[in-house]
């Protein structure tokens, strides 16, 4: 690597008549430019424009990260031309793609400069990083052109480094000369060294990308070029790629979501789609697909579309926003997210109360059943609760329909109405076709045994599905956000909350609960982290996920069930497997958290 120190001095750090210049530009007694360099002008106005204070720091900070590959790899590179700045008292400094410096431990740290520190020029103006990112190349500044004046003591020479195979920017090398120990050099001669090390750093960083990150490479370069205009995300639980309409587009905690659904595919290598509510897009179907990677598993490709304007999607971004029901807080109290699903249930809900029906709530355990069902019990005068899980709920049932009459016939609220007794379930399924009886709410976690569907049948009631957590990601932030919030003043962690949202909770919405309540417990500082979770927390979680053969046999079991009706006498003869075993098989899948 050339020393800096042996460049040629040519040119002057102090060019004739930029200090005027600048004094005229700033009181705006001009706005004539020309004789700067056009990159200088056009960084100056786009300071001006963005209200940077040319006299003073206003120390913005943000978070910044350079994966850990960049890192490894720009170490030693980066740790030598650190050498040679500091024989002349200058700086090496390693940023972030939004700006923000890093100061990994290899490099001297600048006592001016913390990590986090901003250099995005709307920040803090004209300055080697910041610039670097606006113009997408390498360029230097003498110390004149500086916008702001404490920065007007330095050469500032920045290049970038990018991903080998597409245009996205890994992260920005800077150098900085004092112009007290540097009067004057060849800032050309400086800045081609520069890129130089950034090449070199490149070139490193496509030799040692793995079978696996190629075949991932090519299937992402072949689904770009097929949907050049949707935002793609290919992954494989450790690298991904994105194109440049999903880096504009999507937001960190859409990324979250996303690579939660991907953990599913890349699980089971099975395509799957999914209607999302992201932060970024709004309302949007993910289409997700696996990859067949070098040697063995999957990665997995996701296409983004956003809906169009007319979409049948509702149209508040957050549940407390909609007045469906008399009570806003009674509902968020109840249904914290903003997924389509939870949505489109509480749409039906809406229709429900509207028209006074009877409404069967399914869906998995955890997943908040009881909860929407007590929010529509809430607008009830009079309630008569069961729960089939309780010996008495068939002495219930009479008692229900004995204490009704034409004048007062109290709602009829059944909690686990599929675990009925069959007997029970006939004898109610005839109470509700026979009598004049009032509003009927029950929850199962399906309605498709005969039993079950004869009771929504003799009630008339309106089916509101509860998609697992796993299929409406998006509201697992806000509700560990709502979860520790009810435990007191405790912040989660940006990396704890992305750790929640990928992970597949075959107990939903209970064991969510279960795993933020001990987090909170265990931490001791505001801020909660991914050091609090419980030691089996990712032993828990993964328990809901299938192997490609399980899968596969689940999915017979479900067909069979529909082509039988729910009877599952019949499933297990059309299957040609006893019916202890197929009961047994039942047993295990829901112990995993699966819906039959």
């Amino acid at each position: 690597m050339p020393s800096v120190a042996s460049h040629s001095w040519a040119v002057s750090s102090e060019p004739q008549h930029t200090h005027e210049i600048r004094d005229l530009f700033l009181s705006h007694a001009t706005d004539d430019l020309s004789a700067l360099r056009p990159v200088v002008a056009r960084s100056w106005r786009r300071s001006r424009a963005a209200g940077v204070d040319s006299q003073a720091d206003r120390g913005y900070f943000d978070e910044g990260r350079v994966d850990e590959r960049t890192m490894l790899i720009a170490e030693p590179h980066l740790r030598r031309l650190d050498e040679v700045a500091e024989d002349i008292g200058g700086h090496v400094s390693l940023s972030s793609p939004n700006g923000a410096l890093i100061n990994p431990p290899f490099l001297r740290e600048d006592a001016d400069f913390a990590a986090g520190y901003s250099l995005s020029e709307a920040s803090c103006g004209s300055n080697g990083e910041g610039v670097a990112l606006e113009e997408g190349r390498a360029i230097w500044l003498a110390p004149a052109e500086h916008y702001r004046e404490d920065m007007r003591g330095n050469w500032c020479f920045a290049s970038l480094i990018r991903d080998p195979f597409h245009n996205r920017v890994r992260a920005v090398v800077g150098l900085t000369l004092p112009a007290a120990r540097v009067p004057e050099l060849d800032p050309s001669s400086t800045l081609l060294m520069l890129e130089g090390v950034t090449s070199r750093i490149e070139r490193e960083i496509e030799t040692r990308m793995s079978s696996r990150e190629r075949a991932l490479l090519r299937e992402y370069l072949t689904v770009c070029r097929r949907r050049g205009k949707s935002a793609v995300v290919v992954t494989d639980g450790r690298h991904s790629f994105m194109n440049s309409v999903a880096t504009a587009s999507l937001e960190g905690s859409d990324l979250s979501v996303i690579n939660g659904y991907a953990k599913s595919v890349m699980s089971s290598g099975q395509t799957t789609s999914v209607e999302v509510m992201l932060a970024g897009f709004g309302p949007a179907s993910i289409e997700i697909s696996p990859v067949a990677l070098t040697g063995s598993g999957f990665g997995a490709v996701t296409v983004v579309r956003p809906f169009a304007r007319h979409s049948r999607v509702l149209d508040a971004p957050t549940i407390p926003q909609l007045d469906v029901l008399s009570s806003a807080d009674q509902l968020l109290e109840h249904l914290d997210g903003r997924s389509i699903a939870l949505q489109q249930a509480v749409g039906s809900a809406r229709a429900a109360v509207e028209q006074d029906r009877s409404v069967a709530i399914v869906g998995e355990p955890g997943s908040g059943k009881t909860r929407l069902a007590e929010a529509l019990v809430g607008f009830r005068s009079e309630v008569m609760r069961i729960d089939a899980r309780d010996t008495a709920a068939g002495s219930r049932i009479d008692e229900a329909f004995e204490r009704a009459t034409p004048d007062s016939q109290p709602a009829l609220f059944i909690a686990h109405a599929d675990e009925l007794p069959p007997e029970d379930s006939r004898t109610l399924a005839l109470r509700l076709r026979t009598s004049a009886r009032g509003t009927v709410i029950f929850t199962a976690a399906s309605v498709r045994n005969d039993a079950t569907r004869a009771i929504a049948d003799a009630c008339g009631a309106l089916e509101i599905p509860l998609a697992p957590l796993r299929r409406r990601r998006e509201d697992i932030p806000l509700l560990a956000h709502a979860i520790a919030g009810e435990l007191g003043s405790r912040r989660l962690s940006r990396k704890l909350v992305a750790t929640l949202t990928n992970s597949d909770w075959p107990g939903n919405i209970a064991q969510l609960r279960q795993v933020v309540s001990d987090a909170v417990e265990r931490s001791q500082g505001i801020e909660v982290t991914e050091d609090n979770l419980p030691e089996n927390f990712h032993q828990v979680l993964t328990k809901g996920r299938l192997s490609r053969l399980e899968d596969a046999e689940l999915a017979e079991i479900r067909s069979a069930l529909r082509e039988a009706k729910g009877n599952r006498r019949l499933a297990a003869e059309m299957l040609e497997i006893g019916r202890s075993t197929f009961y047994r098989r039942m047993d295990y899948f829901r112990s995993r958290g699966f819906d039959l």
